[in-house]
């Protein structure tokens, strides 16, 4: 014989509510994962530019508590070639219902960077995968998409950038905190 037990909330001795399920049968407490998401990609973007774009790396997650906390956490791959000075900034931008609010952006123009020195250098490559981790508050229960974009640090686009070259993957999980 199976056992029901029916409550709104669990509490402490002392009063405080440490456990509550909501009408539609959600468990909650503060700190605890209420959901994951995870997301990738291997379609290779290669485009230029010194205004943000997408990189492709793209997830939706929709949170069942609007006070929760979102940790979003990405390894987006890319190329970067060119002559000397080359840089590749990247951002997190978050969309609901048609509304999109940059919650991460560069401190510089650039997160990755490096510098060939060699005199009469042609051409130099780096192959990497940026991490990525950023806490949002989108304070809703509607659907979240969160998106990854990058722009190059050179305004001349001298710089060859693409993500997901040769079909290598990027990745990201989001991933709900009760708050």
């Amino acid at each position: 014989m199976a056992s029901e037990l029916h409550v709104d909330a669990i509490k402490h001795s002392g009063g405080t509510s440490a456990i509550t399920i909501d009408s539609s049968g959600n468990v909650h407490k503060a700190g605890m994962v209420v959901q994951t998401v995870n997301f990738s990609t291997n379609t290779e973007v290669a485009t230029n530019t010194s205004t943000f774009t997408n990189t492709g790396l793209s997830g939706v997650i929709t949170p069942k508590f609007a006070s929760s906390k979102i940790f979003v956490t990405a390894y987006q791959h890319f190329r970067l070639s060119g002559v000397h000075d080359h840089g590749v900034g990247f951002k997190v931008v978050r969309t609901v219902g048609g509304s999109a609010t940059d919650i991460f952006t560069p401190q510089t123009s650039y997160e990755y960077y490096f510098y060939d020195g060699t005199p009469n250098a042609t051409s130099d490559e780096r192959h990497d995968r940026f991490p990525i981790f950023v806490v949002d508050s989108p304070n809703t229960t509607s659907a979240c998409t969160y998106d990854i974009q990058y722009s190059s640090m050179r305004t001349d686009n001298s710089n060859s950038i693409k993500m997901q070259n040769n079909s290598n993957y990027s990745m990201g999980h989001l991933m709900e905190i009760a708050q």
